[in-house]
């Protein structure tokens, strides 16, 4: 159960999410735009489904080399399956950032035609809303690692910092001030923050790895 909590977490969060956007989307755009809005959303989060399936596959074949490794207090192959595990990461991660900065329209018109309000906005939210994607990466690595180090609850703690701690709250609070561009600019402000929170985590628990291998080797 512990090894799936997060993994699950992470499905169920993006549940609630896509409700909460697309309500927001409706909300927002009114009767006439709402549906556009919501369609172009779809569009994104599949395109981003795309994306993350391959992390998804990456960090659950990292997970049992990290937890062996760990277990037998391998320290060094741990630290080299992690890095490995975010420089592939990155590397999707970023060629994703590429495709959708460069060709938003052409990606969208692969869903199908529409009037050039469909375009306009499916442009916007590819460029602002996942502006940060390239470091989305690094929250799934993190709550990967920490729980195949037996320590669930912080892997757990990662799977709900960037869909539920950093974007739900601003996803309901920003529109109420700037509207659509608001709900848009959601998007990086969770990225960004979850990011920084993985990184963090991963430091001072690297730290800690170093002084239990000093002490193991002593």
């Amino acid at each position: 159960i512990s090894f799936g909590f997060s993994p699950f977490l992470i499905i169920a969060s993006d549940s609630i999410l896509l409700i909460v956007l697309n309500t927001v989307l409706q909300r927002y755009g009114g009767p006439g735009e709402g549906d556009i809005l919501v369609t172009c959303a779809t569009i994104v989060q599949s395109y981003l489904l795309l994306i993350t399936m391959p992390m998804g596959g990456m960090t659950l074949g990292t997970q049992p080399v990290v937890s062996f490794n760990y277990g037998a207090r391998k320290y060094s192959r741990v630290r080299a399956a992690l890095r490995s595990a975010i420089t592939v990461g990155a590397g999707v991660a970023v060629l994703a950032f590429v495709l959708f900065q460069l060709f938003p329209r052409e990606i969208i018109a692969i869903f199908g035609k529409g009037a050039d309000e469909y375009f306009e906005f499916g442009v916007k939210f590819f460029r602002i809303f996942l502006f940060f994607t390239w470091l989305n990466c690094l929250q799934p690595i993190a709550s990967m690692f920490f729980t195949s180090i037996g320590k669930s609850f912080k892997g757990a703690f990662l799977s709900l910092t960037r869909q539920i701690l950093f974007l739900l709250p601003p996803l309901i609070v920003l529109p109420l001030f700037w509207g659509i561009d608001g709900m848009l600019w959601a998007g990086p402000f969770a990225d960004l923050l979850s990011a920084v929170a993985a990184i963090i985590m991963i430091i001072v628990e690297l730290r800690i790895m170093k002084r239990e291998e000093a002490d193991f080797k002593g």
